[in-house]
């Protein structure tokens, strides 16, 4: 059940940390000079590659989640039930 924990919280944080990435990529393109703006900011040559990146994230972490969500379904119903007599 640890990596189930672990998981969840890995995806969550994939999927916010991948929807800043792609915020910030996308204030960079809208920018007065975003070739600068995006060696400065993001660490890359074009915005669009800190939005490609972060896209990949969010995806990343949403098939993470979904497989985390699989992984608590199947512990549920294999689980033994308690019996409080």
């Amino acid at each position: 059940m640890f990596f189930t924990t672990a998981g969840r919280v890995i995806a969550w944080l994939a999927v916010a940390l991948g929807m800043g990435q792609v915020g910030l990529g996308l204030i960079v393109a809208s920018s007065d000079n975003p070739a600068l703006a995006a060696k400065r900011y993001l660490g890359s040559e074009y915005s669009g590659v800190a939005i490609d990146e972060g896209m990949l994230s969010i995806a990343l972490g949403i098939a993470l989640g979904i497989l985390t969500d699989i992984s608590r379904s199947v512990a549920r119903k294999y689980s033994k039930p308690t019996d409080k007599e």
